[in-house]
């Protein structure tokens, strides 16, 4: 769990009140400044953040579109100005594991997870329109202090 990652999820959520689940990435994205566009990348390239730019390989599910766009975003509003960057492998690893929390937090954010939390990590998924392997991160991996407090008492 990052918390940085967690606290720019939250900042997102609060800086744009009253989304509606599964989010509108797309939208969001633009209003933080950013554009998807899609392009026949080839495998396995599937997204590409530039500048203000987000890339998406064609011909992605619904689901895969979503947590594309919000990893990306979540790389510009924690690694601004880094995407094209080759770093040593430890350090690309890091900002790639921040991107995934950020992205889960945006996707699955704690005050919206408190509602149906008991449900398993693929109800879950299906919930907020994400792949299931992020649904279960999000519980795994990437869930709060609080988040596992609160499950740890129930």
């Amino acid at each position: 769990m990052s918390v940085l990652a967690i606290q720019k999820a939250k900042q997102l959520h609060l800086k744009h009140p009253g989304m509606k689940f599964p989010l509108d990435m797309e939208g969001l994205a633009h209003l933080e400044g950013c554009e998807c566009v899609i392009w026949p990348f080839k495998h396995p390239i599937l997204e590409v953040k530039y500048g203000r730019w987000i890339g998406l390989a064609s011909g992605l599910s619904v689901v895969e579109h979503r947590f594309l766009i919000a990893h990306a975003l979540a790389h510009h509003l924690l690694h601004c100005g880094n995407q094209l960057t080759f770093y040593a492998y430890q350090e690309r690893r890091r900002q790639e594991h921040e991107a995934d929390c950020c992205a889960a937090h945006i996707l699955i954010p704690e005050d919206e997870i408190v509602k149906i939390e008991m449900l398993p990590p693929w109800d879950i998924a299906e919930h907020f329109g994400v792949p299931e392997e992020l649904g279960f991160k999000r519980i795994a991996l990437y869930a709060t202090t609080d988040e596992m407090e609160r499950w740890r008492r129930s």
